[in-house]
């Protein structure tokens, strides 16, 4: 990475962990002479300048967000605790402690993932699916433009659909495997496998000479994990062993043919290339300019 790379990052982690603190600016204005409600209220102007400053897609400006829900958290459990005990200051009192305790843990959490870059929502926040839908539709719409027919893309969309739901399927079961060398192997051909995907995006148009390898790996290897999973409880140690042995195996030879068909992929376009360059070199010869 270069210095200025770093320093944006640095710059957004920044940013995003003042999002967040600034939450803690509901104790002290709770002390001034205004109703509780407002004051909280009154917390989400910071986190919200923050977000309009930043660029709207950026790390900071997405954490801004999470650190207004938060905020919105503690307003209303503040609010409801304070109107349900008024009458018990006793409870009342427990209530709001209790909240503190919940903000202090929530905010630690926020805090140490936006000190390492991490992605982080609150419990029940609503925008991580609202920026996923958001940028896949914008990708999807990119990509029929670059495509342009219409049922060229519908087949890709399908396919790539597709790849995605067992990828996951598959990212499921490796993450229920004990063998931690088992899991790695399978971590690495879910890697494989968005290696592909990310591919194909790039390429939409080689989707047909990867179709034979997506048509049967990808959904056959995702039911052999599950029934992997399955069985594995079961079986004593040496048909453990030797299922674990047969699997690792397994994976390897997947990994390599994902690969295989991802250098398929780039020597194709490199020959068509080749034969671009050729075929204008003499046309040139011919007086074809």
């Amino acid at each position: 990475m270069t210095d200025t790379v770093l320093e944006q990052e640095a710059e957004e982690k920044k940013w995003a962990r003042r999002a967040h603190l600034s939450t803690l600016l509901t104790y002290p204005l709770a002390l001034m002479p205004f109703p509780f409600l407002f004051t909280n209220l009154g917390t989400i102007t910071f986190p919200f300048v923050i977000w309009l400053s930043r660029k709207k897609s950026s790390y900071s400006a997405k954490q801004s967000l999470e650190a207004i829900y938060l905020q919105a958290i503690l307003t209303f459990g503040f609010f409801g605790f304070g109107n349900t005990f008024a009458s018990d200051r006793v409870l009342m009192v427990f209530s709001y402690v209790f909240m503190a305790f919940l903000h202090a843990i929530l905010l630690g959490i926020g805090i140490f993932r936006t000190t390492i870059g991490k992605p982080h929502s609150y419990p029940f926040s609503f925008f991580p699916l609202l920026f996923s839908n958001s940028t896949t539709k914008e990708n999807w719409n990119e990509l029929k433009k670059k495509i342009g027919d219409k049922e060229v893309f519908a087949e890709f969309k399908a396919q790539m659909e597709k790849l995605d739901n067992l990828r996951s399927a598959a990212e499921k079961e490796v993450k229920i495997i004990n063998d931690l060398d088992l899991q790695a192997l399978g971590n690495e051909y879910v890697h494989s496998l968005s290696d592909l995907r990310i591919r194909l995006t790039e390429e939409p148009t080689s989707l047909k000479k990867a179709k034979q390898f997506l048509n049967y790996f990808p959904e056959t290897v995702a039911k052999i994990l599950s029934q992997y999973n399955k069985v594995s409880r079961d079986n004593t140690a040496t048909d453990q062993q030797k299922r674990k042995d047969e699997l690792k195996q397994l994976l390897s030879e997947v990994i390599k043919t994902s690969e295989q068909v991802r250098q398929k992929l780039r020597a194709d376009e490199t020959l068509n290339l080749d034969v671009e360059i050729t075929a204008m070199k003499k046309n040139i010869e011919f007086g074809g300019y």
